[in-house]
């Protein structure tokens, strides 16, 4: 099978399991969080690390980023945004969530407009930035500029090595981004 073939039989099939994992994994992470667990920030983060990394993977291997995988991210990450809200009673972590995530998914749908990037980039760093911003607040937005830093990283790592110019997946770098101002907004 294809590629291509593998990325049609994926694209065919109702993404209900992927959004109820999603649900049940978020939940229990929210519950870790409710409940006060110690290393709760560093959990979180290790779970929302390995999804990403699979998306990522998905990416380079298909060239896309299926919503039956970005959506359940999204609604994971607005599950550990509610729950640290509530830990906290503190709103506006919730609506700072919210809104970091609609400014870095604003900011990828002009660049997908402009024809740099594709509109699944712009979902997928969207619901990374709602999880990012749980922890790192305002800074998630950071989060855009530093995965356009490393995809050009890497892009020109690939033409020094004179493998060319042609498009590449992004989903990587938004993956490793949303790792780095995740982990300095736990830091700091």
């Amino acid at each position: 099978m294809t590629v291509t073939e593998e990325a049609t039989v994926a694209h065919s099939r109702s993404p209900f399991r992927e959004y109820v994992g999603a649900a049940i994994g978020g939940t229990l992470l929210a519950v870790l969080a409710l409940v006060g667990v110690t290393g709760y920030p560093w959990i979180a983060l290790a779970s929302f690390t390995a999804a990403g990394v699979v998306i990522a993977l998905v990416d380079i291997r298909t060239r896309r980023l299926p919503n039956r995988y970005t959506g359940p991210y999204a609604l994971a990450g607005a599950l550990q945004a509610a729950a640290v809200s509530i830990v906290a009673a503190d709103p506006w972590i919730l609506i700072v969530s919210i809104a970091a995530a609609a400014t870095v998914f604003l900011a990828y749908a002009l660049m997908g407009m402009a024809g740099w990037f594709g509109f699944g980039d712009a979902k997928f760093a969207g619901a990374v930035a709602l999880f990012a911003s749980v922890f790192a607040g305002w800074f998630a937005i950071y989060l855009v500029p530093l995965a356009v830093l490393l995809s050009a990283g890497e892009r020109l790592a690939r033409i020094a090595a004179g493998r060319g110019r042609t498009a590449h997946a992004h989903g990587p770098a938004i993956a490793a981004a949303a790792l780095v101002v995740t982990a300095a907004g736990i830091l700091t």
